[in-house]
């Protein structure tokens, strides 16, 4: 099962028991959760010591990180290390670009952590109308970068890869089959999964957000947020016995 994070898992940036509660129980029924969040490499770690979870892909599928049985974490990076330094430069650039053009434009406080991209903050410690975060993600494609517009943040990178992209390659890897697969997510930064896999999931914070979303989700939770997310895993729960 891959999952969105913010606002999928989370509900008003935090994180509800019955979502913890419910990755612990799909974990200990045989279910693997693997997370596919826009979210820098230093909450992946985080979440991956923390949470009952073996996998997660971050930074918008720049990495997947596996923990082994020694609590060992193995990065597995979709770019080589030199296209990801030259990257960087760039972004380095972009950033300062995008800073000069839109004045309202606040890097997260989390870009320290970050080692592929850069996210701006539109719903997280800063609200910003979604109109405006628009212009500044036109503003980096532009530019020749990727952008996506999601509930608390703007992700800009480099690199032809998607959350969907590294979540096929973490498959492929793990060798679990396709076809065996759903995803849950909440908004247009999700896009690429909701059109790569049979059948997804929007909580139902997804709804204001559908026309920007190419191929929306097939079903939609009846609770927003980490709650929904609860539903949906006593429902696999249900099935699965």
């Amino acid at each position: 099962m891959f999952t969105d994070v913010d606002e999928t898992l989370t509900w008003q940036g935090r994180l509800p028991v019955e979502t913890f509660q419910a990755l612990f129980a799909l974990q200990q029924s045989g279910i693997r959760v693997v997370p596919v969040t826009g979210a820098c490499a230093g909450w992946c770690e985080c979440m991956l010591r923390t949470w009952p979870i073996d996998s997660i892909i971050g930074e918008n599928g720049a990495f997947y990180i596996d923990r082994d049985k020694t609590g060992k974490l193995n990065y597995t990076f979709a770019l080589p290390q030199a296209e990801r330094e030259a990257n960087k430069h760039q972004l380095l650039q972009l950033q300062q670009n995008v800073l000069q053009q839109f004045p309202i434009a606040q890097l997260t406080t989390d870009q320290s952590f970050r080692l592929t991209d850069m996210a701006f903050d539109i719903g997280q410690d800063f609200q910003m109308e979604r109109s405006a975060a628009q212009r500044i993600a036109e503003f980096c494609r532009a530019a020749g970068a990727n952008a996506k517009v999601g509930p608390i943040h703007i992700n800009v990178w480099l690199g032809q890869y998607t959350k969907a992209s590294t979540s096929l390659d973490w498959l492929s890897h793990h060798n679990v089959a396709y076809e065996n697969t759903v995803f849950c997510g909440d908004s247009p930064n999700d896009d690429s999964m909701f059109a790569s896999f049979p059948i997804t999931i929007g909580v139902a914070n997804v709804e204001p957000f559908l026309d920007e979303i190419e191929k929306p989700p097939t079903y939609i939770t009846n609770r927003p947020g980490g709650f929904g997310f609860a539903d949906l895993a006593a429902s696999l729960l249900h099935k699965a016995t």
